[in-house]
């Protein structure tokens, strides 16, 4: 048996037997179960690439793991944060854009009515209009087909405007 297909088996091994209690430290960690499902996935790469740094003694080695998770964590944190602070300033500077611009007010009524809608009418719309995407993309985008990604956006468009002339009144 070669070195790697033996730190293979032991990657195997130990993923399986603290895979979950690797998991339940990140789970415990973060706000939703699907950014601990990221996290995980992220830390076994990891875990995966520095194989050959697995300590021998299996205790050792869950202690290692969990290491790899908390620095994979702080780094999603990080990342997180930078992503949130990018979001703030592009927000900032379109409110302060529309401000300027003659038509404010209108744009104001757009945002409020905007912000009315669920969050999937929200999102396609935002697609669409400020992202500047085409039909096949928002499709790609949100994994549904063209056809559905049609449907949806002229739906939300509807609603949009029904909002938007209630917000009139």
């Amino acid at each position: 048996m070669t070195v790697q297909t033996r730190d293979a088996e032991r990657v195997t091994v130990l993923v399986r037997r603290f895979g979950p209690r690797v998991l339940g430290y990140l789970a415990r960690r973060v706000r939703h179960r699907e950014e601990a499902a990221d996290l995980f996935s992220q830390t076994l790469a990891t875990v995966w690439r520095r194989r050959a740094d697995l300590p021998d003694d299996d205790d050792e080695a869950l202690a290692w793991m969990i290491g790899v998770a908390r620095l994979t964590l702080a780094n999603g944190l990080r990342a997180s944060i930078r992503r949130d602070a990018l979001v703030r300033r592009l927000r900032d500077e379109i409110l302060v854009r529309s401000a300027q611009h003659p038509g404010g007010e209108v744009g104001a009524r757009v945002r409020a009515a905007l912000a009315r809608l669920s969050p999937a009418d929200q999102e396609i719309l935002r697609l669409d209009a400020w992202d500047g995407l085409t039909g096949e993309q928002v499709a790609h985008v949100l994994q549904i087909s063209p056809a559905a990604a049609r449907q949806r956006l002229a739906r939300a468009r509807g609603r949009l405007r029904v909002a938007i002339e209630d917000e009139g009144d």
